[in-house]
């Protein structure tokens, strides 16, 4: 065996789809038509192995006894073909669609959350993260390649891997990261442009300048891929290169469309809805989660049989063989190998056709708009898009970033489902109805394989093979500044624009700022894909219908000043923000100082694993934090106006004479009146901004030891520490606070005799329930259960641990919400047995928290089955309402719709439910919230979070 190359010597695409994982390669010196298609070894029985074109996505974690070969190392998965027929075969054990999951903002992307909606009392099933699903899917490709050509390690090559182009920057930031997790380093292309490449590699330079010449000189193509998880859209303008001296033409990519999480997914779970009534049988009856996953596997299976073959591409030699008239479509039994405990149904051709038609590319004109929200089809877990159809999609898309021009000179069409004949004419004739120019639907060679074969193509532009398609970033990024005193729309200003070249550094000239140093800042990005054209350095103000909020950039930089920082006193050093869209795709941002003979530079960096992400779950699913609806939630401004330096300095000497070194001047009454003091110096503590809150508590804490002076000292030490760290995240150097704070809750009270201590002492733990990882809040509820638990489960209390205020530690225990889903359910069931004799409404209170479908800061897949659930509204339902002011809120989050199957309790219990608020006459809003998916409000959001979280940026004076 030779040694490795040193230098790559290979360009290879890989295309980590949703449904299907592709690649293809070429020598670095090859021209666009020597790109070949890397066959794929993989399992396709339990012992034969096969080499195919197309490895399916998917991972599956066999059954305890069933013993697949693992040639490849992907154990305790099994990956290829096997998985995808084995999946179809036995429930709740497949992980499908990772490249949607790394896309959604609503879990944790990085824990093992898949399989979706699987079993709690499955503790022995295999589970991995989204993130690391990609990798072992890449992974298992990586071994593979290395398998097949030795001398040629894939590491070693120039891989470019393609992702949907409106992947936003921390999915795109998490594909390289699955890519480094598998040992490679990738960059990154967008799959619109990757199937244009392919398309210009099959046309050559002839079929351009026919396009041209078809389209006057310049034409502008509208890319429609439709994948297996998203819609991508994109715009790519042609044009004859005049004075070029290559006489190539000029191809630019000038527009690319929103996050679209539509596409054959969704056409999948619409024909299972179709067939699930047929299986079922009874009005109203439904499949579990794990056998409507076979279901939506099945469906899938009928549909590419159905619609492939009928139209094959323009210049393909031979003809498409005709799909069949109808494909069966089978569910098997749990458990059971015998087909008498199947199920089965058919679909038929045409009824396929007119879904997809009907639904997902109905009749659309060019003003047409789609719907918002997300209250549409929605299973396993992820969010889609509330309005299916495409056309409605492609139709705002082109109004937006071609508003001068009726329609496209050209349309090129990707994806599986364009193999129909039927729907690549529909959407066509959509798009023609538009009353634009003549349009010229672009030929395809395959679109399983045009992708990956499109990546090389580009591997090869960028080696001087061929036509490059330039347009630089798809989106501009703004960072926010803080909000006028006078009021108004808070300001951004463009770090990169729209269009920026890879590699090329903007400054935001003229725009000097104000960078806070010497304790931690974040900085809240935003990024628009606008066809207006700002500049670096341009401010503009923060509309809704323009910008997308991304996750906060968090860093805390050093002050240069060791006395400063020591002191906790914040510094500023006058810089200027530069940013810049990187040769492998991802966005690098940094604050360089200004006047400084030696200028540093402050590099910031996305915040991927972001703190606070029920808010994004709530919004992305429809649900409201924590579950309650809009009634309940007050809202309040964006921020009180912050205490001027004196103030805030007054404040900090105030707990520093409490708790700092011991002063003879201090009375014992000082400790007891400490937050009545820093109400009087900062007005009432309900005004009190995030950033006044924690510079409290970085006062507060390096004193910790200074509690145990007094009961006193103890009770407010705790009070304070837990208002001022409310909820536990939401600022940059919140996670360094929480660890600060951690190792305190194992010394618990030195005044345990203290029933207000403890009061505090659990209410603090509450407040900052939020920033808490699982291993601590495991360990809170490990001390807490022995003194929760009915007496006959007989759990052992701790040796010298006698607390008080056992409902606040109920309370605090209720809001634990990354506990494991058993033992939350587990907590439930002891609740639930006390409120048999005990009418107390917090009992109901703290079972609807831990039943509430809808997290309130944690990561979705940590909701107790709908099961349990169920259980706990049965007994509920039975109670007299009018007695217990917590049931309906109760009921409300332990009922509430989120359009998720693995989390909604059945249609039944949720019609009782909805029947019974109407009864006791509870506001419409949480009638909605069972009855339908509502979309979360701004109220709801500000009602959880509280005061606005600081900028870290402002502008300075010119």
């Amino acid at each position: 065996m030779s040694a490795p190359a040193k230098s790559p010597s290979l360009i290879v695409g890989i295309d980590l789809g949703t449904t299907h994982t592709v690649v293809a390669w070429a020598e670095r010196d090859a021209g666009p038509g020597a790109i070949r298609v890397f066959s794929i070894p993989q399992l396709v029985t339990a012992t034969e192995i096969e080499a195919r074109p197309l490895l399916p996505s998917l991972l599956y974690a066999p059954l305890p006894g069933e013993a697949p070969a693992d040639p490849f190392g992907d154990a305790p998965f099994a990956l290829g073909e096997h998985a995808r027929r084995r999946g179809g075969e036995v429930p709740g054990r497949l992980i499908a669609s990772a490249k949607s999951w790394l896309c959604h903002p609503g879990v944790d992307r990085t824990a093992p959350i898949l399989p979706w909606g699987a079993a709690e009392d499955a503790p022995s099933l295999p589970r991995a993260s989204p993130l690391d699903a990609s990798a072992r899917i890449l992974a298992h490709v990586r071994r593979t390649w290395d398998d097949a050509f030795p001398d040629r390690p894939l590491a070693a090559q120039e891989v470019v891997l393609t992702v949907p182009a409106s992947f936003d920057e921390v999915a795109r930031e998490l594909t390289v990261e699955a890519a480094r997790r598998a040992g490679l380093s990738a960059r990154l292309l967008e799959e619109p442009q990757a199937a244009f490449y392919d398309f210009m590699r099959l046309a050559g330079a002839e079929g351009l300048d026919a396009l041209l010449d078809r389209s006057g000189g310049e034409a502008m193509v509208l890319v429609c891929d439709v994948g297996g998880g998203t819609t991508d859209l994109s715009l790519i303008r042609v044009a004859r290169g005049a004075g070029a001296a290559s006489g190539h033409p000029e191809v630019s990519r000038v527009a690319v469309g929103h996050h679209l999480l539509l596409g054959g997914d969704n056409m999948d779970l619409a024909l299972a809805h179709l067939c699930e009534p047929r299986l079922v049988g009874g009005a109203g009856e439904k499949l579990d989660p794990a056998r409507f996953g076979q279901l939506v596997l099945a469906c899938r299976a009928a549909k590419e049989r159905l619609l492939a073959g009928g139209a094959s591409a323009e210049g393909a030699t031979g003809a498409a063989p005709a799909p069949p008239e109808e494909a069966p479509v089978t569910v098997l039994s749990h458990g059971a190998r015998l087909v008498g405990g199947a199920l089965t149904t058919r679909l038929g051709r045409e009824e396929v056709e007119g879904v997809v038609l009907d639904g997902f590319f109905p009749e659309a004109p060019r003003d047409a708009r789609p719907q918002r929200g997300r209250s549409g089809l929605v299973a396993f877990g992820l969010p889609y898009e509330r309005d299916v159809a495409i056309t409605r999609h492609v139709a705002w898309f082109f109004a937006r970033h071609a508003p001068e021009a009726r329609g496209p000179t050209a349309l090129l069409l990707n994806g599986g489902v364009f193999r129909a004949r039927r729907v690549a004419e529909r959407l066509a004739q959509v798009v023609e109805r538009w009353g634009g120019p003549p349009l010229d639907l672009l030929p395809h060679a395959d679109p399983d394989l045009a992708v990956a074969r499109g990546a090389v193509a580009y591997g090869l532009a960028l080696a001087g093979r061929g036509v490059r398609i330039e347009g630089g970033a798809a989106r501009g990024y703004y960072v926010g500044l803080e909000p006028p005193a006078g009021g108004g729309p808070r300001p951004a200003v463009c770090v990169v624009p729209r269009g920026a070249k890879e590699g090329s550094v903007h400054a935001a000239a003229g725009r000097t700022f104000a960078l806070v140093v010497g304790r931690p800042v974040r900085f809240d990005l935003f990024a628009s894909d606008d066809a207006r054209a700002d500049r670096a350095g341009d401010l503009v103000p923060l509309e809704d219908d323009r910008f997308d909020a991304l996750p906060p950039i968090a860093v805390a930089f050093d002050a240069g000043d060791a006395a400063r920082a020591a002191s906790g006193k914040q510094a500023e050093v006058r810089v200027q923000i530069e940013g810049e869209l990187t040769a492998i795709g991802t966005l690098d941002l940094a604050c360089v100082e200004v006047d400084a003979a030696a200028p540093r530079r402050f590099r910031l960096a996305f915040q991927l694993r972001e703190d606070g992400r029920g808010a994004r779950a709530a919004e992305a699913e429809g649900g409201a934090a924590g579950g309650i609806p809009a009634e309940r939630a007050q809202a309040r401004p964006y921020a009180a106006a912050t205490p001027g330096g004196k103030r805030l300095e007054e404040a900090r000497e105030a707990i520093e004479r409490v708790f700092g070194k011991g002063r003879p001047d201090v009375a014992p009454r000082e400790a007891k009146n400490l937050v009545r003091e820093l109400e009087r110096v900062l007005g009432e503590r309900a005004t009190w901004t995030t950033e006044t809150a924690r510079a409290l508590l970085d006062t507060l804490v390096p004193s910790a030891r200074s509690r145990r002076r007094s009961a006193d000292h103890e009770r407010v030490f705790w009070s304070l520490a837990g208002y001022c760290l409310r909820p536990g995240f939401g600022d940059a150097g919140d996670p360094a606070r929480v660890a600060a704070l951690a190792p305190l809750f194992a010394e618990r009270l030195a005044f345990p005799q203290e029933a207000r201590s403890w009061q505090q002492f659990w209410i603090a733990w509450r407040r900052v329930a939020g920033g808490l990882d699982e291993p601590l809040q495991v360990a809170i509820r490990d001390l807490a259960d022995p003194f929760l638990a009915p007496a006959e489960q007989r759990l052992k209390k701790p040796k010298g641990v006698k607390p008080e205020a056992l409902d606040d530690l109920l309370e605090l225990c209720a809001s634990l919400e990354r506990v494991p889903a058993g033992r939350r359910s587990e907590l439930g069931a002891w609740i639930l047995e006390r409120t048999w004799t005990d009418r107390d409404a917090r009992l109901w209170a703290a079972i609807g928290r831990l039943g509430a479908r809808v997290p309130a800061y944690a990561s979705v897949h940590h909701v107790v089955s709908p099961a349990a659930a169920e259980r706990w509204l049965d007994h509920l339902l039975r109670e007299k309402w009018q007695e217990l002011p917590s049931a309906a809120p109760a009921a409300v989050q332990l009922a509430r719709r989120t359009g998720d199957r693995a989390r909604d309790v059945s249609d039944r219990i949720r019609g009782d439910v909805e029947r019974r608020l109407v009864k006791v006459g509870a506001p419409e809003a949480w009638v909605r919230a069972v009855r339908e998916v509502v979309a979360v409000e701004e109220a709801e959001r500000a009602a959880f979070f509280g005061e606005g979280l600081p900028v870290g940026l402002r502008l300075v004076s010119e």
